[in-house]
């Protein structure tokens, strides 16, 4: 999800490793905000992980006591439960939590998928750039999503491994949807 050096050095399969501090920022706040069942069911769609890198969000769920995290990846060397495209299987609703870092060029569809596979008044989380609230092609997205909480993350993040002092060009935002939701979105600076 990168947007650093874009179009030079970006991954062929979208797959950046999430740093697990943001996720753990991230998770802190919102809890506080809207207390998670731990015993839950909980899905990441688009877990990541490889032979050298940890799944980010699985990690640092079960790190604040979340038992019940299922991950799926489309890639084969991932180290998810499943590897399948998230987008092709019909789910049953029993997710109170969908929370993933998709790929950027189809995180809307993703998100749509994941409404109607999370339980009702069950969240979706999406680290997307702050960017992906702006477009033509994410317009009717934006007009009927539920929208609950933007957490806008204050420091830029690198999601290269390899180097830690390099950051993304951009800020990024944890995007909290629930479904069923109506009403006025929040906005923090986490």
């Amino acid at each position: 999800m990168s947007s650093t050096a874009r179009g030079k050095q970006r991954n062929n399969d979208d797959y950046y490793v999430t740093p697990q501090w943001m996720v753990d920022e991230f998770i802190e706040h919102f809890n506080a905000d809207y207390p998670q069942d731990k015993d839950a069911f909980v899905l990441d769609p688009c877990a990541g992980g490889c032979d050298k890198y940890e799944m980010s969000y699985p990690t640092v769920l079960q790190q604040h006591g979340f038992k019940h995290v299922e991950t799926l990846d489309i890639r084969n060397d991932s180290r998810a439960n499943f590897i399948l495209d998230y987008l092709e299987p019909q789910l049953a609703p029993i997710y109170k939590l969908i929370i993933t870092n998709p790929p950027f060029n189809c995180s809307a569809e993703i998100a749509e998928k994941a409404f109607k596979d999370v339980s009702t008044n069950g969240h979706i989380v999406m680290l997307q750039r702050l960017n992906w609230l702006g477009s033509k092609k994410r317009k009717s997205f934006w007009e009927n999503a539920p929208l609950k909480h933007v957490y806008v993350h204050h420091k830029r993040a690198g999601f290269d491994p390899e180097k830690p002092s390099a950051k993304d060009s951009v800020e990024y935002a944890h995007f909290v949807f629930q479904r069923g939701y109506v009403g006025l979105s929040h906005i923090s600076i986490i």
